[in-house]
C-alpha cells in the first residue's frame, strides 16, 4: 500500500483530501504545517507528498527545500496545492523540483490523475534502482571472487614481512663472518628467508619446470605434449612460472576437440626478451574472440580466471601475453619475459 503525506494548515481541506485518497486505497498521513510535515516525512518516508504552500511556521516551499537536503527524502515526489494560481508561484514550485501544481478548490479528478501518475512514475524509478543495484551487486561478487583467487595465489608466494631489515642485515653479516666461502653463507641465509616465508629469486631452468608440469598434468592419452627447443634459464620465482605453464597447458588440453591433439612448447630468445609459446592444434577458439581471452575479469569460467592469473604473473615481470588463432587449425599463446627485468631480478 502506497503512503501519501498531506501537509495542509486548513483542517477541512486536509481531511477532504485525506478521505479521497484513503477511499482510493492509499495509506494517508496528515500534517498541519510544514514543520510537522518535514518531521513526519523523515519518520514515515512516504511515496508522495501533497502540500499546501502558505502555512505557518514553515511554508511548503521551505519544507520542500529541507526535504531535498535529506538523503532519505530527497527523491520523494511532491505536488503543491494552493489557492494562489499565479504563474510566478507555479514556476517557482516547479523550479524547486515539484512534480505537479494544483489550485484550490481542488478538482477530485485532477487530484487523482496527478497522484496516480506520480506514484506510477516513482514505482518505475524505484524498480530501475533495484534492478541496477542487483546487477551491480552481482558484478561486484563476481569480481570479488576473481580477486580472492588471485589474492590467494599472491599471498601464497609473497607473505608479509616478519622481521625488519636490520635483523636480516645482521644475519647476513654473521653468516659471512662465520663462513669462508660465499656459497655457504648464501645457502644458510636462503634457508632463513625460506623459514620466514620469503621467496628468494633463483636461477631456474624453465625447460625443467615445463617437463615437470607435463609429467604431472592430467591429460588424455590422445594428446601429445612436446618441447620443440631448449627453454632458457631465468632468474625468477620457480613456483610462479610453474603456475603459468600449468595453467596454459591445462587450457590447451581443455580446448583440443579432436581424437588426436598436439601441444608444443617453445621459446625464441632475443637481446630484449624471451618469447615463450604454447601452441595447440584442433582448437575451438574463434578469431573473433581471441583478444577477449586475455582481458582481465571478463568471464566467470575457471579457465578464464586461470588466464587472468597468468596475465597478472607475467605483468609482475613486466612482460606481456597475447594469443593468435587460426580457426579449426591451431592456437598459440605467447608470453614474454624482458631481459632487463630478468637481469635485475
Amino acid at each position: 500500500m502506497y503512503k501519501i503525506l498531506i501537509v495542509e494548515d486548513t483542517l477541512s481541506i486536509r481531511e477532504e483530501v485525506s478521505d479521497i485518497l484513503f477511499m482510493e486505497g492509499y495509506n494517508v498521513f496528515q500534517a498541519q504545517n510544514g514543520k510537522v510535515g518535514f518531521e513526519m516525512a523523515l519518520k514515515e518516508n512516504p511515496d508522495l507528498i501533497v502540500s499546501d504552500i502558505l502555512m505557518p511556521e514553515l511554508d511548503g516551499f521551505e519544507m520542500f527545500k529541507k526535504l531535498q537536503k535529506e538523503k532519505k527524502t530527497m527523491t520523494i515526489p511532491l505536488i503543491f496545492i494552493s489557492a494562489k494560481g499565479e504563474k510566478t508561484d507555479i514556476r517557482f514550485g516547479m523550479n524547486l523540483g515539484a512534480e505537479d501544481y494544483l489550485t484550490k478548490p481542488i478538482n477530485v479528478n485532477d487530484l487523482m490523475n496527478a497522484v496516480k501518475n506520480k506514484i506510477f512514475k516513482k514505482t518505475i524509478i524505484d524498480q530501475k534502482i533495484i534492478d541496477q543495484t542487483t546487477v551491480l551487486s552481482k558484478t561486484l561478487k563476481q569480481q570479488q571472487h576473481k580477486l580472492d583467487i588471485y589474492s590467494d595465489l599472491i599471498s601464497e608466494r609473497l607473505k608479509p614481512s616478519q622481521i625488519n631489515v636490520l635483523e636480516l642485515l645482521t644475519w647476513t653479516q654473521e653468516e659471512l663472518e662465520n663462513n669462508n666461502n660465499f656459497e655457504g653463507a648464501n645457502s644458510e641465509i636462503n634457508k632463513k628467508w625460506s623459514n620466514l616465508g620469503f621467496t628468494r629469486y633463483n636461477s631456474i631452468n624453465t625447460n625443467t619446470i615445463a617437463e615437470q608440469v607435463i609429467d604431472e598434468i592430467d591429460k588424455p592419452s590422445h594428446i601429445t605434449i612436446t618441447i620443440d627447443n631448449e627453454l632458457p634459464t631465468l632468474f625468477a620465482d620457480e613456483h610462479l612460472l610453474e603456475k603459468v605453464f600449468k595453467i596454459l597447458i591445462q587450457n590447451a588440453v581443455a580446448h583440443i576437440d579432436k581424437k588426436i591433439g598436439l601441444i608444443a612448447l617453445g621459446c625464441e630468445t632475443s637481446e630484449k626478451e624471451d618469447v615463450f609459446s604454447i601452441k595447440y592444434d584442433y582448437a575451438r577458439m574463434n578469431t573473433v574472440h581471441q583478444e577477449k581471452t586475455v582481458k582481465p575479469f571478463e568471464e566467470t569460467k575457471s579457465t578464464e580466471i586461470g588466464l587472468n592469473i597468468v596475465k597478472k604473473i607475467i605483468s609482475h615481470y613486466k612482460g606481456k601475453i597475447h594469443v593468435k588463432s587460426t580457426p579449426n587449425k591451431e592456437t598459440v599463446f605467447y608470453f614474454t619475459i624482458p631481459k632487463i627485468i630478468n637481469n635485475n631480478g
